[in-house]
């Protein structure tokens, strides 16, 4: 299945939603075990044998050798063992590998892995602690960390070599659930927000959707508090500010469903947007993600796309090359069947000739050129009975062929679905 998306001009997720906190305490609580002794305890669950001792004193046990089954117990989750947690591969589209290794849907990768997503191809993450970190087209992460200790304590590093990230970071206590993710020039640090982060051309892009980062850059003096709307450029040079984002674009009116695989429109201008980018996925969620969207100034164009329902999201980019907050739609593809299919356009002398396949039951054909899908100011219109026709080279560009038959006695056919085909230079 063919699915592109043209750049005429000028990388989820996934879930826009904000995650309510997690109910939990900053310390882990354990219920004592029959036959539990602190030096147990300590052995078994907590980072050193000696342990015990901080416990007895955290809880102001009078007694550290006589501790009871159903007591409780508070322990700092610094104090916890750690061991090596897990990440899931809920959703991926294309090409991904952990190490080379090529990526389905329910692998698990761990601490160590380097993850890489080709071009055309994303991956949804879940965290151990039900967190998401979505991967775009031609990223590349390291998993520098990622722990688990008791209950819901977590800490996960991970390194950000190129590419896009987005993350959809559940809400819990400080200390409990801690993400960071480290580009060359920056570090994000997180506890519950919608967020993007990319490593391109030796500058890290932070773009926050919802809640609260931290946002430490180099060459920054402090580090700088990001909340929803905002976002900042670190180079590595220069001191990085905060950045209001541009807000979410509006769409223009679109049809419920199109007729044609050839979809295009023009965005609204908007203040500030030089461009817009996103992502088009099968299902609202966006975890069936498709392709990457770019436009060249205002114009979206999306091409070869099966029946069936889409959702799209766009952002407008900035001139610092930040992309602002999202906004996305649905449409439905419902085209025809063909008739008729292009076999391919030949370059001859100064002219152009174009050749097709279909059904003929007598009669010939009409066949109209122009340079857009109305065929409002079609630049030839011709009958023939040859399956094909042949026009003066036009301006390097795309242009659309449309094709119906003419029976005996002038009668016609329908038009077919039109075909689109691009004059070289």
């Amino acid at each position: 299945m063919k699915v592109v998306a043209l750049l005429l001009g000028l990388l989820v997720s996934q879930f826009a939603f904000a995650e309510e906190a997690v109910e939990q305490t900053s310390d882990f609580v354990y219920e004592v075990k029959p036959g539990d002794t602190l030096g147990k305890l300590a052995n078994e669950m907590l980072d050193h044998s000696k342990r015990w001792k901080d416990v007895a004193k955290y809880n102001q046990l009078a007694d550290a050798n006589r501790i009871e089954p159903g007591q409780h117990l508070s322990i700092q989750l610094p104090w916890l063992k750690a061991r090596m947690g897990k990440l899931k591969i809920e959703a991926l589209t294309g090409e991904v590998t952990a190490d080379g290794r090529l990526l389905q849907v329910g692998d698990e990768v761990t601490q160590g892995a380097k993850l890489k997503t080709a071009t055309g191809s994303a991956l949804r993450l879940r965290m151990p602690e039900g967190s998401l970190l979505n991967m775009m087209e031609g990223a590349e992460v390291e998993v520098e960390k990622l722990e688990h200790k008791q209950g819901n304590a977590f800490t996960s590093l991970f390194r950000l070599v190129t590419g896009q990230v987005e993350a959809f970071k559940k809400k819990y206590p400080e200390g409990t659930a801690d993400l960071a993710i480290r580009a060359k020039t920056a570090t994000i640090g997180v506890r519950g927000t919608h967020f993007r982060m990319r490593e391109e051309g030796g500058r890290a892009y932070a773009e926050i959707e919802q809640g609260l980062v931290s946002y430490d850059a180099q060459k920054t003096p402090i580090v700088l508090a990001l909340a929803g709307g905002q976002g900042s450029v670190a180079d590595g040079e220069h001191a990085a500010e905060v950045i209001d984002l541009l807000p979410p674009p509006t769409f223009p009116a679109l049809p419920a469903a199109f007729d044609t695989p050839y979809i295009q429109w023009v965005m609204p201008e908007q203040d500030g947007a030089t461009g817009f980018f996103g992502e088009l996925a099968r299902d609202e969620e966006f975890s069936d993600h498709l392709v990457s969207v770019r436009t060249k100034k205002r114009k979206v164009v999306l091409i070869d796309l099966p029946n069936g329902r889409y959702w799209l999201r766009l952002r407008a980019v900035d001139s610092h090359g930040l992309q602002g907050r999202e906004a996305k739609v649905s449409f439905s593809v419902n085209v025809p069947p063909r008739k008729f299919a292009m076999t391919k356009v030949y370059v001859t002398g100064s002219g152009l000739q174009l050749r097709w396949v279909g059904r003929k039951e007598g009669g010939g054909y009409q066949v109209q050129i122009a340079d857009n899908q109305q065929f409002n100011s079609p630049m030839l219109d011709v009958k023939t009975s040859d399956n094909l026709v042949e026009i003066a080279r036009p301006k390097p560009g795309q242009y659309f062929m449309r094709v119906r038959q003419v029976f005996s006695g002038g009668v016609t056919d329908t038009w077919d679905v039109p075909m689109m085909f691009e004059a070289p230079r």
